[in-house]
């Protein structure tokens, strides 16, 4: 596979995502006219933070053929424990910071390395550690409990000269991403992985730790989302990550990487967390209610998964 194939492949998908952008923007435009005014997109923006970070923690594991359904349990574990622990010791925010970041990490590898050592479907071992993580959570509490650091709500909902602040957090994670999947020999051993393990192994690549990693960065990323919702929140709020995980795969989808990993595109990620901020501000503004919200984003996955597969569909018997 020459290593820049996929990279270019994805870039030649990018159209799609960023048209349909612009499309859905222009009839926010005509249809709510509180859409276009610089505070909602500047709040567009800062609520698309934490999916965005999400999402290109989930670009990992999909990217090498796997998923990696935990993370949104694991984001609300995180929202919880750093509310809990921000409020029981107030001059230690740094090191609350640290231990939430590792206690993500930690639960990421467990996935790995869970999945290595029992051979099991990452589907079936990530669905197990989301209902682990959620009785965990409400082990700790079943209400919200704690409030968030000011440096950590500042991070979320702060604004410098109109830009949120969390935009900056976001452009460093995806920096990292897009030269760790597309322009480094990890990044294609992962790809080489998604579209073919057997082969992927026989070439030499270590495919235990290619997926000790990919699950260890898809936690820590988890992590750094659940610090931005608790700023978000101001509380540990313990429902806050549920449903989070589906988002991730939808943008990861709808941004170019099939399911079946193999190719990926950071750029395209970053424009389907951008669409999928503009039409749950859009929704929200024409007041639709949130049962519908949730169909409308369950069709438009299915259609992202059917425009990868032109000419793939079952013939009737």
């Amino acid at each position: 596979m020459r290593p820049f194939a996929a990279g270019a492949s994805a870039y030649q998908r990018l159209p799609r995502i960023y048209w349909a952008l612009v499309g859905l923007a222009l009839v926010g435009i005509f249809a709510a006219p509180q859409f276009r005014t610089l505070s909602n997109l500047a709040n567009i923006l800062e609520q698309s933070g934490t999916l965005a970070v999400l999402a290109l923690g989930q670009a990992f594991v999909i990217a090498g053929g796997m998923i990696d359904l935990s993370v949104g349990q694991l984001v609300g574990l995180i929202t919880v424990v750093a509310c809990m622990m921000f409020e029981a010791y107030p001059g230690m925010g740094f090191l609350v910071v640290v231990a939430c970041l590792g206690l993500a990490a930690l639960v990421g590898l467990v996935n790995g390395e869970l999945i290595n050592r029992l051979r099991m479907s990452p589907l079936i071992l990530t669905f197990g550690m989301l209902s682990v993580l959620q009785g965990f959570i409400f082990m700790l509490t079943d209400r919200s409990i704690g409030e968030a650091a000011p440096f950590i709500a500042f991070l979320s909902n702060g604004r410098v000269g109109g830009i949120p602040v969390s935009l900056v957090l976001v452009a460093l994670v995806a920096i990292g991403t897009y030269y760790a999947l597309q322009r480094s020999i990890f990044g294609w051993h992962l790809l080489a992985m998604g579209n073919s393990a057997e082969s992927a192994r026989k070439a030499g690549l270590n495919l235990f730790s290619l997926t000790r990693i990919v699950f260890l960065v898809s936690g820590l990323c988890a992590g750094v989302a659940g610090l931005l919702v608790a700023g978000r929140l101001g509380t540990g709020f313990p429902n806050a990550g549920n449903g989070l995980e589906l988002d991730a795969i939808v943008a990861v989808v709808l941004g170019g990487t099939p399911l079946k990993g193999g190719r990926v595109s950071v750029l395209g990620i970053l424009g389907a967390v951008l669409f999928l901020g503009v039409l749950n501000n859009l929704l929200n503004l024409l007041q639709v209610p949130a049962f519908t919200q949730i169909v409308v984003k369950g069709v438009i996955v299915i259609i992202a998964i059917l425009a990868d597969r032109p000419g793939k569909l079952a013939q009737p018997a």
